[in-house]
């Protein structure tokens, strides 16, 4: 830990100022907490690829390649 702690202090205010400071808290909310997810191991009356509310718990299921497309997002 201290190798980290060293290189933190050393580069942590440059890296913040790269990547962005965040000043405002991210709120989520039904309609932005949707996510893709990858079912394992999973059968034959299961969908393999789902996107998943982090609010609600609601699942529905995509195509093979709506869970490819990077910018595939679902219209709530």
């Amino acid at each position: 830990m201290q190798c980290q702690d060293d290189w933190f202090k050393q580069y942590g205010e440059r890296a913040l100022n790269h990547f962005g400071r965040i000043t405002q808290p991210i709120v989520l909310t039904e309609n932005n907490a949707w996510r893709k997810q990858y079912r394992w191991g999973y059968g034959d009356n299961e969908d393999r690829y789902y996107m998943y509310n982090m609010c609600t718990g609601e699942e529905r299921p995509l195509t093979d390649a709506q869970f490819r497309d990077e910018n595939y997002t679902l219209n709530t």
